[in-house]
């Protein structure tokens, strides 16, 4: 397999903790209007001892409980590849009510990269309706239209989402490739923690991984090999910041990524949770 194709693949693969430990619905919105700054910092080993990583700063307006728009750029390396993205998001609620009963989200990452000595564009695009038919249940309808090289699909995904308590969510979602060549399946559970003094969440995500994430160790490998992944988190907030540290673990048959990210929410008004 060519440098490029590796490349690629690693790329898609660095994709894999977006879908499974990074797009579920939040447990509690902002409760007001607010202006916050977000960034994240990561890093990542690979195995065969290579690694990467990257950082993202993006501005954030909270207009309503669920409705927030975001504008930013992240940054990314890993292996012998780089990119850069704008990013831009928003949320909608769709009729009245605190909550609504349902909310409407969009994102976009645009941007490109270099792998090597050849440039490759960057485009994922997502959009997804939040549906809550009842207290205790929300439900998730997604699309992700994603174009990284020669890589190109859609990967719908169906999300439950179950309110067992005031802070306890447990998740449930399953995505599966429609047209193009990503060949993606994966099934995730998640549980989140929302306490006084201490979030928390932990998840594991089992399916298969993308064709373009093939020959990673210049083995022949069949089509659609298998993913496991394993991700936990913990917050807190301190004054008007809020910080919270997740850890991503990926077993592609036997090719092996660890992410740590570091993210950190500042509030610019001042307002935030004690201590």
């Amino acid at each position: 397999m060519s440098t490029a194709t590796r490349a690629i693949g690693l790329i898609l693969l660095g994709c894999a903790p977006r879908l499974a430990a990074a797009d579920q619905p939040p447990l509690a919105p902002p409760s007001t209007s607010e202006d916050r700054l977000l960034f994240s910092a990561d890093g990542a080993t690979l195995t065969g001892g290579s690694g990467g990583g990257g950082a993202a700063a993006l501005w954030s307006h909270s207009f309503a409980p669920q409705d927030v728009l975001s504008a930013g750029a992240e940054y990314q390396q890993i292996a012998n590849s780089h990119w850069t993205n704008g990013v831009l998001s928003g949320s909608f609620a769709l009729g009245s009510g605190t909550p609504a009963a349902a909310a409407a989200y969009a994102e976009a990452h645009e941007g490109a990269g270099d792998i090597a000595q050849r440039g490759f564009h960057y485009s994922v695009v997502t959009a997804g309706l939040l549906i809550t038919p009842a207290q205790w249940l929300t439900v998730q309808l997604e699309e992700r239209r994603i174009d990284v090289d020669t890589s190109h699909g859609n990967l719908p995904k169906l999300g439950l989402s179950f309110h067992v308590a005031k802070s306890l969510l447990v998740s449930a979602s399953y995505a599966d490739t429609a047209g193009g060549n990503l060949g993606t399946q994966l099934t995730s559970l998640r549980i989140d923690y929302a306490g006084p003094a201490l979030n928390a969440l932990a998840g594991a995500a089992e399916g298969r991984a993308a064709p373009a994430v093939l020959n990673l160790l210049g083995q022949v490998v069949q089509p659609s090999p298998k993913l496991k992944e394993l991700f936990a988190g913990v917050g807190r907030s301190f004054g008007r910041s809020d910080w919270q540290l997740l850890a991503d673990y990926q077993d592609l048959e036997g090719f092996k990524r660890t992410t740590i990210t570091l993210l950190c929410t500042l509030h610019l008004d001042g307002r935030g949770r004690p201590p």
